[in-house]
């Protein structure tokens, strides 16, 4: 397991306080959770992320993430790479907030009773909500196409003989006889 340059928990305030800011690349083995939930990943996550006051006092962490993973297509069975990218913007200080009326427009994350923060559950998390909720292929993608006429689900039925409502149809003839 790679050494991050920072803790797995860390304390906000102290992170604000010295206006953190970090540029890495995280190694898989970090996120759990996110291993589970996709087929693989296939390199180091891309974390840019900072910590500061904003104009309004706010403690705040913002940045982005940027993740390849791979996942099963629910079409056609097949897997595909797919970028998960993340922005996000939140801060601890929720009742400053809710007194500004700013708190619709930024994410509320909770410290722990000591004032600290798992900050890699954190960016698990910004991942994670990233997923699709169906994962597949794009729309025009040439290595999910089944024909030409598109997706069909279940057996086509060609035949009027097979077709049950074709035989209640005959049922209802025979009944007005």
């Amino acid at each position: 397991m790679q050494e991050l340059p920072f803790s797995k928990v860390i304390s906000f305030d102290k992170a604000v306080g010295s206006s953190a800011q970090y540029s890495v690349k995280i190694e898989q083995e970090h996120f759990p959770r996110l291993s589970e939930s996709c087929c693989s990943i296939l390199e180091p996550i891309e974390a840019n992320f900072r910590f500061f006051k904003d104009l309004q006092g706010l403690s705040t962490i913002e940045g982005s993430l940027k993740a390849k993973v791979t996942f099963v297509c629910q079409r056609c069975s097949k897997e595909f790479v797919k970028e998960l990218n993340s922005t996000f913007s939140s801060t601890c200080d929720e009742q400053k907030a809710k007194s500004l009326k700013i708190d619709q427009k930024l994410d509320i994350v909770e410290l722990n009773d000591d004032g600290t923060f798992n900050l890699l559950d954190f960016l698990e998390d910004c991942l994670l909500l990233e997923i699709p909720f169906i994962t597949s292929h794009d729309e025009d993608d040439p290595e999910c196409i089944e024909n030409e006429n598109g997706w069909s689900f279940g057996k086509i039925v060609k035949s009027s003989e097979d077709n049950p409502f074709a035989k209640l149809q005959s049922l209802k003839e025979n009944l007005k006889k």
